[in-house]
């Protein structure tokens, strides 16, 4: 009877003391589910951004033809392709121009190199180069050139991207007959260098680079200046209109048969332009 008598008042005790804590757990529960953050699930997710392409090739075909009073030629073709893997960076480009007006050439130039980056950082490379140029008409027949230096991104975002350049260079030139220059025929220069892309849409950009090569040692005085201004509009999606514009300054040109050559060539060019 007392063990019977003892559990009915147990029972009664938690019966009352559940009655009297049920309010107050009724009143922590909204409290509760208030301070409990939203699930993950719930919120916007980041957008992951593309990974790079592994190649990219452009390539551009201009051509025009005047005949009447006065008959000329002029034909550009570039192209730009890069490979890339396992944190190297393989590029190519190469850019010819050639004009005939009245039966005689006034344009006739090469420049082309390749490129390898290799990858230090997330915005850091190093790189080594070899390039090659011909400008008759400015007094070189051949020039060669093999370069290294240290490249930076500085601005990577959806509408601007640019790279700074360190390094140096090495140059071998051949002048054409008749021309004697200032600059012995290898010589060391230094080189400091941009590549600045404006973009408005997924195919529509402005891109702008130069470069400053000063010769260094006895030489000091001599330097090269190379710019090149180009805008694309796009046609269709990989096919687009190209407007360029190259600036070639030499401080120290040739002197053919006696002739100072001029310092300051450039180059307008127009066409269709492939991308991919």
């Amino acid at each position: 009877m007392v063990r019977l008598f003892a559990s009915r008042r147990r029972a009664q005790w938690t019966g009352r003391l559940i009655g009297a804590l049920l309010p107050w757990l009724v009143e922590l529960q909204p409290l509760n589910a208030q301070s409990t953050p939203p699930a993950a699930a719930s919120q916007p997710k980041p957008v992951p951004k593309p990974p790079p392409k592994r190649y990219e090739f452009n390539g551009t075909l201009g051509f025009s033809q005047t005949r009447g009073n006065a008959e000329a030629l002029a034909a550009n073709v570039s192209n730009k392709f890069r490979y890339g893997i396992a944190g190297w960076s393989m590029q190519q480009d190469l850019a010819f121009f050639y004009g005939k007006a009245n039966g005689k050439i006034n344009t006739n130039f090469w420049n082309g190199g390749l490129r390898g980056d290799r990858v230090l950082h997330q915005r850091m490379s190093v790189f080594l180069a070899a390039r090659y140029d011909r400008n008759q008409l400015q007094g070189i027949t051949n020039r060669f050139q093999q370069g290294f230096g240290l490249n930076l991104l500085a601005i990577d975002d959806k509408q601007n991207r640019l790279n700074v350049s360190l390094g140096g260079s090495l140059f071998q030139q051949e002048l054409t007959a008749g021309s004697t220059v200032r600059l012995p025929r290898a010589f060391p220069a230094a080189r400091a260098a941009f590549d600045y892309r404006r973009r408005f849409t997924g195919l529509a950009y402005i891109q702008q680079n130069a470069e400053y090569l000063p010769a260094v040692g006895d030489t000091a005085t001599s330097y090269f200046v190379n710019t090149e201004t180009a805008v694309v509009a796009p046609l269709s999606k990989s096919v687009g209109l190209k407007v360029g514009y190259v600036i070639r300054y030499n401080s120290d040109p040739p002197v053919r048969n006696r002739v100072q050559l001029r310092t300051t060539d450039t180059f307008f060019s127009s066409g269709l332009t492939l991308t991919f």
